[in-house]
This record gives structure tokens, C-alpha cells and sequence, in this order.
């Protein structure tokens, strides 16, 4: 029963760390690095409860892979019906599933090359990759608050998010 209340404890703190931000989750895949914010919480975790950290890592891991999916899950659903609102075509709702793709795998080459940057050269990276995905947006007939599918599964996080939605917009609940 103890090791039940702790599970549900270790599975209701991921959940609540999940809704302040992707990017913070995910870091918790690297416990060897000094700069994942997550492996504090981990030994903390692991110490309070004498429980061993690998197989609190075990359940952060496989909560975070847990909402990842669901949030690809949903961002496809989310296009799918622009398609059916007729407000991307097919092949356009392809292009931006393939884009996320393309995105989520080169997140996942490049997660350590951050380590070395300063915030600013971080935030010009940001700034280029931003433009560039506007660009590409262009080049495929996307309207730019469409972006918010390759980058933030359509909730807004990321830079995909309010930072590359239009001025103004047709549709206001976006």
C-alpha cells in the first residue's frame, strides 16, 4: 500500500511538472548532467522515500514519454480537423505533421549542444529558427498561426507558440 501512495505521489508531482513546460520534462531524460533540472527532484524523491533513483527515473521517464504521446496524439487530431474545417488542405496538414517530425528529431540530436551557449546565443538560435520556419511556412502556402502545430502541439508553448501567430487573425480562439 506505502509503495502504491508513493507511485501515485511520484506519478501526481511528473503530471504537475508536465504542465509547466515541455522543455523542462524533457530534460529529465539526462540524470548525469548537473544542469537537468528534474534529477534534484528525482533524488529528492528517491531520499525522502528511500526509494532506489533509478526507479524514480524509471517512472519520470516513462510519464514524460506518457504525455509526449498523448500531446502528438492530440496535435494530429487538432490539423486533422483544419483539414476537415477546410482551413489546411491534406497535403498541407501532411507537410506540418512531417515538419513536427523533422523538429522533434533534431531536438532530440542536438539536446546537449545547448550546454555551452550563453542565453543570448540561445535566444539568437531561437530568433533564426523562428524565421526560418516562418520561411518555410511561406514556401508551402501555410499560414504563419499554423506554426503553432510544428512546434507547440497547438497549445501554444514553444516557439511555435504566440510569438509566431499573426498580428491579427481570423480565428480568434487560436
Amino acid at each position: 500500500m506505502r509503495k502504491q501512495l508513493i507511485a501515485a505521489g511520484i506519478a501526481t508531482a511528473v503530471g504537475v511538472t508536465g504542465l509547466v513546460g515541455v522543455n523542462v520534462v524533457n530534460a529529465a531524460t539526462d540524470t548525469s548532467s548537473s544542469t537537468n533540472p528534474m534529477s534534484s527532484l528525482v533524488d529528492a524523491i528517491a531520499s525522502k522515500f528511500s526509494l532506489n533513483k533509478d526507479d524514480v527515473q524509471a517512472v519520470f521517464d516513462e510519464q514524460r514519454d506518457k504525455m509526449e504521446a498523448e500531446r502528438e496524439a492530440e496535435a494530429k487530431q487538432e490539423v486533422a480537423q483544419l483539414v476537415t474545417d477546410g482551413k489546411l488542405t491534406q497535403e498541407q496538414a501532411d507537410k506540418i505533421n512531417a515538419k513536427r517530425a523533422e523538429l522533434k528529431a533534431e531536438r532530440e540530436a542536438a539536446k546537449d549542444s545547448n550546454d555551452d551557449k550563453t542565453r543570448e546565443e540561445m535566444k539568437d538560435a531561437m530568433k533564426s529558427r523562428r524565421d526560418e520556419l516562418k520561411q518555410w511556412a511561406s514556401d508551402n502556402d501555410i499560414d504563419e498561426q499554423y506554426l503553432r502545430y510544428v512546434m507547440g502541439g497547438g497549445h501554444g508553448h514553444g516557439p511555435g507558440g504566440p510569438g509566431m501567430r499573426p498580428e491579427s487573425s481570423d480565428d480568434s480562439s487560436s
